[in-house]
């Protein structure tokens, strides 16, 4: 199954938990008696962290379904940036492999190289990687 299915099917499943605990909640309240009497907003909030307080609650499947797909939304924005990360490095060494047989090749793109690295918007950094580079680029 794809991340971005069983995404979908998470966010499924929370909805319906989430309408299943809701009509739990008011049959509660309403075997309570609290739709009989009027009772404000505070005297609500009273009576619920009355209860919260009371009781130990364990944790809702809600709350584990949504803090499952919050890790997974992490997990896949990790590899995501592994996966661009090892993208680079693999264009890169295939860049460098390329330069090293073809000298001529290196001597067409230096220029559009140096120019790449005056791009950086830190121009301590900029001058920084030119500097690292400039070994390389000279041969």
């Amino acid at each position: 199954m794809s991340q971005e299915t069983r995404k979908t099917a998470l966010q499924a499943k929370i909805d319906a938990v989430q309408k299943r605990e809701e009509a739990r909640l008011i049959k509660l309240a309403r075997s309570a008696g609290y739709f009989e009497r009027r009772a404000l907003s505070n005297d609500v909030r009273a009576m619920f962290d009355t209860f919260v307080a009371a009781s130990k609650p364990k944790q809702s499947q809600l709350t584990r379904l949504q803090k499952e797909i919050k890790t997974m939304a992490t997990r896949q924005s990790a590899q995501e940036r592994r996966d661009d990360t090892r993208r680079k490095i693999l264009l890169g060494s295939f860049l460098i492999a390329q330069f090293e047989h073809k000298p001529e090749m290196l001597a067409q793109m230096q220029p559009e190289i140096e120019q790449f690295l005056d791009q950086h918007k830190d121009k301590t950094v900029a001058q920084a990687n030119k500097i690292l580079l400039s070994e390389w680029l000279k041969s």
